[in-house]
């Protein structure tokens, strides 16, 4: 075994940018190791999170230019799901 190999992650300094790589590296070999389903469930729980953060006039606009022309088709929708009373 090597030195490397003994040494505890605390004892480990790396610069800016060796840090940046090694989280690259990280996310990359993470990402790659995930299930199709995980790698869903994980993207949609961060999406619905970053949506939760928007305010309403937010949320509108970014469902407007995503769903485009189909916009007031899926306003719809969620009326007939949950009609005003």
């Amino acid at each position: 075994m090597g030195v490397l190999t003994t040494m505890k992650p605390d004892e480990f300094v790396l610069n800016q940018e060796q840090f940046n790589t090694l989280k690259e590296i990280y996310v990359e070999r993470l990402v790659d190791n995930m299930e199709t389903k995980d790698l869903v469930t994980y993207v949609t729980n961060d999406i619905g999170e970053w949506v939760d953060k928007l305010t309403y006039a937010e949320a509108m606009n970014e469902f407007s230019e995503y769903w485009e022309e189909y916009f007031t088709d899926t306003i719809q929708e969620v009326l007939e799901i949950h009609p005003n009373d």
